[in-house]
């Protein structure tokens, strides 16, 4: 069937109460294209073009890519009214539930908060959906996205803020309608009337089943105006984010779409971070008690290296009764530990033994006072005297004296030169 001299309509694709939906093709263009065709009942109701026309404004009014574009709205020369929008490959989130039976928090947080993003579009504009329900959202893949795009349809019963509206009618359907639209307080309909919708799909969505639900619509109407829906089991948070926008007085929820979901992402964060927290924690025990053992270790050794030290000095600044002077014709060596004899103080001011070299060695060492540069000059006189063992000359030996340092603040060291140098 051509549509308008343009548009070849393919097949039904969905049906509701004002309309039509088919699949169609351009006769000029490539791409496919849905097209919602006023049903004839409609068409001849003074109401059905009106309300029809008003979709076609609404929804175009709102470039928003959460929210369906219209590319066109005309009537046909036999009189069919048509809406040409863009062609949606997905599930809708009515087919997902009945799928799956109920999302995660992740999945519903990025659902919720994109919804709320093409709501607050359409509030900016003075736009009110009114019809917001699983049936009317649909989830897009897009190549590229880690999560679906999610689309909001059927804008055919919204209406601008401020308007009037004469029928008095209760629009709607019931199990999603706020307490002010089930009551038919029309003039309370408003932005936090598509809150209280959007926060009955999370709870759905995280539940698997709707709260308010019930056999009749009498019954339904009911339960929306008093009953206090369960929790969802996601901890205390997200039931007070979702209790607030679900409150019967309109005024008592967020004071727009945009703050509920930003509450929701929020407690749905919250509960991430704490389901995750007791294995988070034994990981970081665990890290914790090998980098403690890790420590412990490192502490153990350098005491031990510390103690090695403390004994290598302990030769040299022990404190005995005397100094006994080497024999001028040993050389000096420093002695094993099991030579060294420690005597109880004498009465006397405590001195220090410092090991002084003898004339053969470099005057700068001995101007220098210090123990490791007459330590790398001992060092360096050595080497030369291998070396000249090397040539065949005889070894000179090494003259070394214990002397008192008058400065010292520590009592002196007895130290007995057993062995010549090798």
């Amino acid at each position: 069937m051509i549509l308008d001299g343009t548009y070849r309509l393919l097949r039904v694709v969905g049906e509701g109460a004002m309309g039509v939906v088919y699949e169609a093709t351009h006769a000029r263009l490539a791409g496919r294209y849905a097209i919602k065709v006023l049903t004839p009942q409609l068409a001849e109701s003074a109401e059905g073009p009106a309300q029809f026309g008003r979709e076609a404004r609404n929804t175009s009014l709102m470039q928003h890519p959460n929210v369906v574009q219209v590319i066109d709205h005309n009537t046909a020369p036999d009189g069919t009214e048509y809406l040409v929008m863009e062609y949606l490959v997905g599930d809708s989130l009515a087919q997902r539930l009945e799928r799956e039976g109920r999302l995660s928090l992740a999945a519903v947080a990025d659902i919720v908060e994109q919804i709320a993003a093409g709501l607050s579009a359409a509030h900016a504009r003075g736009i009110v959906h009114r019809d917001l329900k699983p049936e009317n959202v649909v989830l897009v893949p897009v190549e590229g996205r880690r999560t679906e795009l999610v689309k909001i349809l059927d804008f055919g019963i919204s209406k601008r803020q401020g308007s009037l509206e004469l029928s008095g009618l209760v629009c709607g359907t019931p199990q999603y309608m706020a307490p002010e639209q089930a009551e038919g307080r029309i003039l309370d309909v408003g932005p936090a009337t598509d809150q209280f919708a959007l926060a009955v799909i999370a709870h759905e969505l995280l539940t698997g089943c709707n709260p308010f639900a019930a056999d009749t619509v009498g019954a339904t109407f009911v339960r929306v105006s008093s009953h206090s829906p369960p929790t969802v089991g996601f901890g205390e948070r997200v039931d007070a984010v979702l209790a607030r926008a679900l409150s019967k007085a309109s005024r008592e929820r967020f004071r727009s779409v945009a703050a509920f979901s930003e509450a929701f992402q929020s407690a749905a964060l919250a509960w991430g971070r704490a389901d995750k927290a007791p294995a988070t924690v034994a990981a970081m025990a665990g890290r914790g008690d090998a980098r403690g053992r890790k420590m412990r270790w490192r502490r153990g050794m350098g005491r031990t290296a510390l103690g090695a030290a403390a004994l290598a000095i302990t030769v040299f600044l022990v404190a005995p009764s005397r100094t006994v002077i080497a024999p001028q014709a040993r050389p000096l060596v420093t002695p094993p530990l099991a030579a060294v004899h420690v005597a109880a103080p004498p009465a006397v001011e405590p001195r220090i033994v410092v090991l002084t070299a003898s004339a053969t060695l470099p005057a700068q060492a001995d101007r220098a006072g210090s123990f490791d540069t007459r330590m790398r000059a001992t060092r360096t006189r050595d080497t030369r005297t291998r070396r000249s063992a090397a040539r065949g000359h005889p070894a000179p030996r090494i003259r070394a004296a214990i002397s008192v340092d008058e400065d010292a603040t520590l009592p002196p060291t007895e130290i007995a030169a057993q062995a010549p140098l090798p």
